[in-house]
């Protein structure tokens, strides 16, 4: 296979106890959410010979490269070209995505649309992958509208939670305190009886802090990709959702209430829901059925 990486950042590292302490807390969250020099950069994967299209892999916060090995080696193996690229978390802190790496997704995907096929769909994980969708959406709307006309399908893996009305700063802080626990302590586990409280008002804090902050020159606003994701996402480009009624991160009852919303707007959508696989691990735990739903929607 033919690769390469865009970008450099600085690596992450896990905490300890003593990380949590009040005068240490804001250097621990940073060193462990800042960008990756490898899982925040674009990766380009692709076969020699024709390609059936171009797949558009969104990483969940905290995914590494490694983490979507197995989804990019099963585009590869169907001749899909794959590009793949998970947004650092610590960018929920501020007041958006990396515009340069939203731009290189962009630029990438009309790059190498003529050579594979004209087509490409997305597929994200999580919030963070829904987050990074909206901006790209928005990016390919601005830079080359005629992109989107060869949008052929949209995969949400575990995703979304995104309710019509705002959430207040408390539930917005501790909706990041949750997915953050795992990335910090380098465990599967979403509450610690140390590090929740002292998560949780540690980014109450830097929410407040932002909201009243003097607003900043960015491209793409949290506002903007709630709107374009809950209203904005391509009418006539089918959907499909797998998820889980034992997602203890993003609720099936979320990802459930968004479809209805989809199909409100008259957007065909398909689904496939498990009863016992964690978030972002259904490729994982239920490999076979995993592939047999995404090939059939994607052949259909």
């Amino acid at each position: 296979f033919g690769s390469s990486l865009i970008g450099k950042r600085s690596r992450s590292m896990a905490v300890t106890l003593a990380d949590a302490l009040p005068w240490r807390i804001a250097g621990a969250v940073d060193r462990c959410l800042r960008p990756n020099p490898i899982d925040n950069a674009v990766l380009l994967e692709r076969n020699e010979g024709s390609s059936k299209g171009l797949a558009v892999v969104l990483g969940w916060g905290g995914a590494r490269q490694k983490h979507l090995s197995r989804l990019r080696q099963f585009y590869l193996s169907e001749s899909y070209c794959v590009i793949s690229y998970s947004s650092p978390m610590r960018c929920l802190l501020e007041h958006g995505p990396i515009c340069e790496d939203i731009n290189e997704l962009a630029t990438t995907i009309c790059r190498l649309l003529p050579g594979c096929n004209g087509q490409f769909h997305v597929h994200m994980h999580s919030n963070n992958g829904t987050m990074v969708w909206g901006a790209l959406m928005l990016a390919l709307r601005e830079t080359s509208p005629d992109s989107l006309v060869a949008l052929s399908g949209i995969v949400m893996d575990s995703a979304p939670r995104i309710d019509p009305s705002l959430p207040s700063l408390w539930m917005s802080a501790l909706g990041f305190t949750f997915p953050c626990i795992p990335i910090m302590l380098r465990r599967n586990l979403y509450i610690h009886p140390i590090w929740t409280p002292v998560l949780f008002l540690y980014f109450l804090y830097r929410l407040i802090c932002l909201r009243f902050r003097p607003p900043a020159t960015r491209r793409f606003t949290w506002l903007q990709l709630r709107e374009a994701v809950l209203h904005g996402m391509p009418t006539g480009v089918p959907q499909l959702y797998i998820y889980s009624t034992k997602d203890r991160l993003i609720s099936s009852t979320a990802v459930e209430g968004f479809i209805a919303g989809q199909r409100e707007r008259g957007i065909q959508t398909s689904w496939k829901r498990f009863s016992d696989t964690p978030h972002v691990q259904h490729l994982l735990r239920k490999e076979v059925e995993y592939k047999e739903t995404l090939l059939n929607f994607l052949q259909r």
